[in-house]
């Protein structure tokens, strides 16, 4: 795997994680969000290292010129709003206190009795699209010279 696809993949799950602490952060505060990563980090964990995993696999293969399979695209892209609902799902109790003015208080109700159940569907997610990645990968062969930049 080229260096260009693992800092895609790091920079892809850090702003991930930057979206989960300003949602997080902005609806509960600091206090709120350093509790709610403590309780749910081996979810986090998941949710982040699978989507920057699937992210540079994605651009590895993109650089391979090899990606033209629609179900790829597909599968980072159910993977990436399976991984931002989870990530929104933690903290959703709290849109609970703005609900009536914005109207969608079954909707936080909703994410927040179910949180847990939606971080793991993104986190299959992620794995589904990871296999998918690393078996495409594993067929594409390396640009002429092999570059790994």
């Amino acid at each position: 795997m080229s260096t260009n696809a693992l800092r895609v993949g790091v920079f892809a799950a850090a702003v991930l994680g930057l979206f989960y602490v300003l949602v997080v952060g902005g609806f509960g505060g600091i206090a709120h969000l350093g509790q709610q990563a403590a309780d749910d980090w081996p979810w986090l964990v998941l949710i982040l290292a699978g989507f920057g995993t699937q992210v540079a696999l994605f651009v590895e293969l993109r650089r391979r010129k090899r990606l033209h399979d629609i179900a790829m695209k597909t599968a980072t892209g159910g993977g990436t709003g399976a991984s931002a609902i989870g990530m929104v799902a933690c903290c959703a109790h709290h849109v609970a206190d703005l609900a009536p003015i914005i109207g969608v208080s079954g909707v936080a109700v909703f994410l927040t009795d179910y949180r847990v159940p939606i971080m793991l569907v993104g986190i299959a997610v992620n794995a589904l699209g990871i296999v998918l990645a690393t078996r495409r990968l594993h067929r594409a062969p390396l640009p002429a010279g092999g570059d790994q930049r």
